[in-house]
């Protein structure tokens, strides 16, 4: 896990773990996601891959923010997620100009951070105004209580233990 903890990181946390519970609750896959600004919640996501497949948590709450602040300039916002953003996810992050992107479970098969590395990647920044720079990122935070809920699917390939299981 990174440094970089804030105080009100726990809060938004356990709300994307309640999230990505309610998600499997509608029969979808354990995601959930949220944008917050500061202290302040803006938006939230559940996965709704099952209807259409692009529609994951993270896009859903990056879309809410969206309306909710009138601009898709989401600098100086935090995108908490359940698990390690996808690629596809990754890149609206950084077009959505995300400051700081803070995860729970890792996905060593389709993570934009630790597999892809898109939300560190420095090149595309050059493409302004486009993406934005990299954003912060903190990850495997509150992994043990996301993993709770993870636990309890199919998607045994997430967290960071993932390579070793399933097989």
């Amino acid at each position: 896990m990174n440094d970089g903890i804030q105080p009100h990181d726990q809060k938004f946390m356990k709300r994307c773990i309640e999230l990505s519970q309610l998600s499997v609750d509608n029969g979808d896959a354990p995601f959930g996601s949220l944008v917050a600004k500061g202290d302040t919640l803006v938006a939230e996501g559940l996965n709704d891959a099952q209807n259409k497949v692009s529609e994951h948590a993270e896009v859903i709450a990056l879309h809410n923010a969206h309306q909710v602040v009138g601009s898709s300039d989401l600098s100086g916002h935090t995108l908490y997620t359940s698990c390690e953003p996808c690629p596809m996810c990754s890149f609206m992050i950084r077009e959505y100009k995300i400051s700081r992107v803070v995860y729970a479970l890792h996905s060593p098969f389709m993570g934009g951070h630790s597999k892809w590395s898109i939300l560190q990647d420095t090149e595309i920044s050059q493409f302004n105004p486009f993406f934005s720079t990299p954003p912060q990122v903190v990850n495997g935070f509150m992994e043990a209580e996301a993993k709770k809920v993870m636990d309890g699917t199919i998607f045994w390939m997430f967290g960071k233990d993932a390579k070793t299981k399933g097989k």
